[in-house]
């Protein structure tokens, strides 16, 4: 009989976690991004107060957030001009990832493409300068709404292309966490009635044209099935491209008794969860009791057969009249006690002066979003200043009076060779998104060179501007594949250091990529599901195992089902601190083992 011998190698990731599932969620809105430090500030505080999932708005007032090739092809526009020089979303994943955190893209504005209020009077913005007849309009010919925006047609494929596509650059761009829709829906009955809606309606009718009662049910009806069937077209596209996404929405439930998205905005979520073309939902309920929202959360179960796909959501502020810390209690016990695995809280802003709160009670221990495994966001390392067994160091480095990720920073200049190399943990081989601390001046070089050496050896050499303060904080070096172990991944170096400036160093990171490795093995899937194998056991047959098996251990993965996938019966030995034996005499290995290797990355030599 063979033995397998057994090394838990990532123990470390689980640090601080408690082994339970809650959805921590809030939204990052636009007076939180005004500079790359007030963002990452937001973001360390989440963090802080152990929330766990960020929506970060992408899709603002008729702009991307990002630097989007799909929109420049229709406008001529990149981004938003407020953040011209900058990418909020490559902002915000590297913020967040470095705690942990999931980053979800929050498409704000949805079917929402222009704002008066960042236009020259009379234009709607430049989606609509692009494609005049995408303005959707009311019965009375009327195209702006309440709030002074414009929206677009929501039942031109064009329109709905335009979207989807947007969704699709950045899942296939950024290393998301998962893509939020929101205003999924019209801005009130009254919209409907352009030419192309009409025509649409007419050729499905025998040439009968849309009710003139904006209520009328089969008029609701038809208008919610077309964004029913955009949502269809939106998640099979993008999880084509990457089935890892989460797709959420945010949609409206303002009564504990009729279905108000839908009777008032034609937005059928229940309809997106019995259709499968959402993976959960925030559903927002902005009330000032917690009794009017346990009556909301009574009529959401009353309606929705799984609720492990909704997420109820509560503001802080809700009306402009603020509840008490006892009442956020309440809303989230009430959340709990109800079956529902979270909330999302309206928003970051009306949320900072409750951090210690939160911290300090409900929110005392990590824990990780409900929809995903408790490590797909654990596998990162960061080499400091302040680390010097992780750094070497050759050449004339001076302390800097301008701060970096962990204090002062260095710099050197081109009198002599300097250079400074990092090493990392790396916790498991895999692609990873590589970064430095750009530290930025005007007497600083704008062509700093650093070098990544990959796995295989092969260095890839990038110039970074320290210069320009749209690049300071983390800058992505690229995706490099990296072996697991301590690894030298960085160079900093003055080679290319002209005179009379100066080149900057501080602190580096690597994260692994899941949009380029979402296989590399993962913990049990969740808490339920280590409960559900607990006391069973599995067959593990046939005899015999070959000398050189190695069995990959991945994620949601049984190690019986592991074992049984290359044959062969086997004694087994852990080491996870202590060492246990398992003998299969029956020949049966108890799926407590499974328990005991949630850590376990590899099954080597048997």
């Amino acid at each position: 009989m063979h033995k397998l011998f057994i090394t838990a190698v990532v123990l470390f990731i689980t640090a601080g976690y408690s082994f339970s599932q809650e959805l921590r969620a809030t939204w990052i809105a636009r007076n939180s991004l005004s500079s790359k430090e007030t963002l990452a500030r937001t973001i360390d505080s989440l963090a802080s107060a152990n929330f766990n999932v960020i929506y970060i708005n992408v899709w603002s007032r008729g702009y991307p957030l990002w630097k989007s090739e799909v929109f420049n092809n229709h406008t001529g526009v990149y981004i938003d001009p407020v953040y011209n020089g900058r990418d909020i979303l490559a902002e915000a994943i590297a913020e967040a990832h470095k705690h942990g955190m999931h980053v979800e893209a929050w498409f704000e504005y949805g079917f929402v493409g222009g704002w008066t209020g960042n236009q020259p009077p009379g234009a709607k913005g430049p989606i609509f300068e692009a494609h005049p007849n995408w303005v959707a309009k009311k019965q009375n010919g009327g195209e702006i709404d309440n709030s002074n925006f414009y929206w677009m047609v929501h039942t031109r494929v064009d329109v709905q292309n335009f979207i989807i596509d947007l969704c699709k650059e950045m899942v296939l761009n950024y290393d998301l966490d998962g893509i939020e829709l929101d205003r999924i829906r019209y801005s009130s009955l009254e919209y409907g009635y352009d030419e192309y809606t009409d025509s649409l309606y007419k050729a499905e009718h025998g040439g009968v044209s849309p009710p003139t009662i904006i209520s009328d049910p089969t008029w609701i009806r038809w208008r919610a099935d077309k964004l029913n069937e955009f949502m269809v077209k939106t998640y099979d596209s993008i999880k084509t491209i990457n089935p890892h996404i989460n797709i959420s929405n945010a949609p409206s439930l303002y009564s504990s008794g009729s279905y108000t998205a839908y009777n008032s905005f034609c937005q059928d979520w229940v309809g997106w969860l019995q259709q499968g073309s959402v993976d959960n939902v925030q559903v927002q309920s902005y009330v000032g009791s917690p009794s009017a929202f346990s009556n909301i959360l009574d009529y959401i179960i009353s309606i929705v057969p799984d609720l492990t796909k909704v997420y109820p959501s509560f503001a802080i502020n809700p009306g402009g009249n603020q509840i008490t810390q006892s009442q956020i209690n309440e809303f989230i016990t009430i959340t709990r006690n109800k079956g529902f695995k979270g909330n999302s809280i309206w928003y970051f802003t009306d949320l900072q002066p409750h951090f210690t709160f939160l911290r300090n009670g409900l929110y005392s221990e990590k824990v990780y979003p409900p929809h995903s495994s408790y490590d797909w966001r654990e596998y990162y390392d960061i080499t400091t200043l302040l680390q010097p067994t992780k750094l070497t160091i050759s050449g004339n480095w001076i302390s800097s009076t301008i701060f970096g990720y962990t204090g002062l920073s260095l710099y050197t200049d081109n009198t002599s060779a300097a250079e400074i190399q990092y090493s990392f943990g790396v916790p498991v081989t895999g692609y990873y998104e590589v970064y430095t601390y750009n530290v930025t001046s005007v007497n600083r070089t704008d062509s700093a060179r650093i070098t990544v050496t990959d796995k295989n050896g092969n260095q890839t050499v990038t110039f970074v501007n320290q210069l320009d303060n749209n690049k300071r904080r983390w800058v992505k070096l690229g995706d490099f594949e990296l072996q697991e172990g301590n690894r030298n991944v960085i160079k900093i170096d003055n080679s290319n250091l002209v005179a009379g400036k100066l080149l900057s160093a501080d602190a580096a990171m690597i994260k692994l990529n899941r949009r380029l490795s979402p296989e590399v093995v993962t913990g049990m899937k969740n808490e339920g599901e280590l409960k559900k194998k607990s006391g069973n056991r599995l067959k593990i047959y046939p005899n015999p195992f070959k000398e050189d098996t190695t069995i990959d251990y991945k994620r949601s993965v049984s190690f019986a089902d592991a074992i049984k996938s290359k044959g062969g019966t086997a004694e087994v030995m852990l080491y996870d601190g202590q060492k246990h034996s398992f003998f299969n005499k029956e020949p049966y290995l108890t799926q407590t083992t499974d328990a005991m290797l949630k850590h376990v990355i590899k099954v080597l030599k048997p």
